[in-house]
């Protein structure tokens, strides 16, 4: 080989040494995010979702964490007179406590009363009334704080609709359960799905 062209490959290989450095530190870099990534939801709470729950079926599963973080993902559960959405999610809150009463806790009820009456001024619901506070029968009523409302829903016509939540493992909890007034969906339904829910986790 020609000296001229022993030098040409030199300046080559001596060209392609820092790429390559280069590449290889991306390539490493990519990969210990990814490890960060999945070290992060591998330490995240996992909850079970039974196909059945009380006379409860389980339906699909709607994520909004990645269009949205904070706001994590809902579960459907239905029995022919409630229609049940379970939440989990962390609104951006470090550290919830778990149990029905911390700040934490009434404070995202309390938002979620403040999101009815933004859906009725928005037209999404034709009206509510707010019946206040209400403490489900059964083992439900220590677990969980709950308000209830009546919604008169376009679609629907009048509903009854109970919203709970309770902290466990880091996330709120929060159960949305709505069914046609006309049908008077009995509150000891839906105590048993979420008491029931609850004691599977």
């Amino acid at each position: 080989m020609q000296p001229a062209a022993q030098s040409v490959e030199r300046e080559a290989a001596g060209a392609m040494i820092p790429v390559s450095r280069r590449l290889v530190q991306a390539v490493l870099s990519a990969a210990v995010g990814l490890l960060l990534i999945v070290s992060a939801t591998a330490r995240g709470p996992d909850f079970d979702f039974p196909a059945e729950v009380a006379g409860f079926s389980r339906g699909p599963r709607t994520d909004y964490e990645a269009r949205a973080p904070g706001l994590g993902y809902s579960v459907v559960y239905t029995n022919g007179r409630w229609k049940a959405d379970v939440y989990v999610y962390d609104a951006g809150v470090a550290n919830i406590p778990d149990g029905p009463s911390s700040p934490a806790v009434t404070g995202q009820l309390a938002q979620a009363a403040g999101d009815v009456r933004t859906a009725v001024a928005q037209g999404i619901y034709r009206g509510s009334e707010d019946r206040g506070a209400v403490r489900l029968p059964g083992a439900a009523g220590a677990k969980f704080t709950c308000r209830a409302f009546t919604i008169d829903h376009p679609a629907l016509g009048p509903t009854e609709s109970l919203l709970c939540l309770t902290g466990l493992r880091g996330r709120f909890v929060k159960f949305r359960l709505s069914g046609p007034a006309a049908k008077q969906p009995p509150k000891a339904e839906a105590e048993r799905f979420m008491t029931g829910w609850l004691d599977r986790q």
